[in-house]
């Protein structure tokens, strides 16, 4: 009875264990794919990324007038749904074989990832008709981004079992076992000292919780490691207001990208990466011998990047050919850098030539991204159900 007693005590004054519900953490807030569409975007290659649920983008090209014009928001619907299926497992996508001889296996689900399909809208003021009239349209984009395959190492489903084992087996152990060794315990219970009781408890308490923050920040780590390998697909279209009441199609596109991210060191928070990336595109806009004509594209180029947490910077390069007219032919070649300054608050910005069909054009962009959302995962009672 008078360990019931104690028991109750624990719960009431004793304090919380730690990390039973944790936050996902270093979630991206990837450039909008409704921004990609039309170019204003410091790079139009994907980043391997999970998205948070929700976030805002704001983007500003040095040859504006001084303020924003552009402006995205996204939503990841994962995040909003079947909130009680968010454990590590679920969220990583791993899952526990058995072969003949009883041999216990984690393979990584390649296909898990497309879970985060996010949608983006944008709002963007910029000047999309290639004629001699230098003004700006109003434009309304929508778009989609998805992971269709990502691929860990052999290792990392073994790396992440061992701690997510680790943390579940220090949050079962019950806390009123290890305080029973203690005679100071066990005088203050008898005396029915609960004043005592409660102090040695939370200090027992307060040791495992410190135990559980080594492993879950082991297991945290784990969780933000890149894949090997990631493929990536897009899709947007965006219509020009040509006057206060007229809209019309403007493009409409699919695109993809296909990653390789080697890690520089041991901890997986620094990155060499390489991107190849490919776009169909119709444009209702391009210019052949002075006259706007109606005409489908296509992209193909590639991105270098070394990300150095929380800095990455790297290169662009992308090639476009109108496949109506030999003749409309430009590139893309861009330097780029995002700066992560606070847990779900980027900078980023390029600076190089973009796409133009007579002659090359600067392009000087600056973007501010900031996700929104409280995306938590289930850290207790893993082992039963991976």
């Amino acid at each position: 009875m008078k360990k019931l007693a104690a028991l109750l005590l624990f719960l009431c004054a004793g304090p919380r264990l730690y990390a039973q519900i944790s936050e996902a953490e270093k979630l991206s807030v990837p450039p909008s794919s409704a921004f990609k569409l039309v170019d204003l975007s410091p790079t139009l290659t994907e980043t391997p990324a999970t998205p948070k649920a929700f976030g805002l983008g704001v983007l500003q090209s040095f040859s504006g007038d001084g303020w924003p014009q552009d402006y995205s928001a996204q939503f990841t619907p994962y995040w909003w749904l079947l909130p009680k299926n968010r454990n590590v497992y679920r969220y990583i996508g791993i899952k526990r074989t058995t072969d003949a001889t009883g041999k216990e296996t984690w393979r990584n689900n390649p296909f898990s990832a497309f879970k985060f399909t996010s949608i983006s809208i944008a709002f963007i003021k910029k000047d999309m008709i290639p004629d001699t009239a230098a003004l700006s349209q109003k434009v309304f984009s929508i778009g989609f981004r998805s992971t269709i395959v990502r691929a860990y190492g052999k290792a990392y489903t073994k790396k992440l079992h061992a701690a997510v084992d680790t943390l579940t087996r220090l949050q079962q152990q019950d806390i009123l076992n290890l305080v029973n060794a203690d005679t100071a315990y066990t005088r203050a219970l008898l005396r029915e000292d609960t004043a005592t009781v409660a102090r040695v408890i939370r200090e027992y308490a307060s040791r495992k919780n410190e135990s559980l923050a080594g492993v879950m920040t082991r297991v945290k780590e784990q969780l933000a490691a890149r894949p090997l390998f990631q493929w990536d697909a897009a899709g947007a279209y965006a219509a020009y207001g040509m006057a206060d009441t007229a809209w019309r199609t403007g493009r409409g596109g699919v695109w993809s990208t296909a990653s390789l991210n080697a890690p520089l060191n041991p901890d997986q928070t620094n990155y060499f990466s390489v991107a190849a990336y490919a776009r169909y595109m119709y444009d209702a806009y391009a210019l052949e011998k002075d006259r706007i004509i109606s005409a489908n594209s296509v992209d193909v180029g590639g991105r270098l990047s070394l990300e150095f947490d929380p800095v990455s910077v790297g290169v662009e390069a992308v090639y476009r050919n109108y496949v109506s007219a030999q003749a409309l032919k430009s590139q893309r070649l861009v330097g780029y850098v995002n700066y992560r300054i606070g847990k779900a608050l980027y900078i980023n910005g390029a600076f190089g030539n973009d796409f133009g069909m007579d002659k090359s054009r600067i392009l000087a962009l600056f973007g501010l991204n900031w996700g929104l959302g409280s995306e938590r995962l289930d850290m207790s009672g893993l082992t039963e159900q991976p």
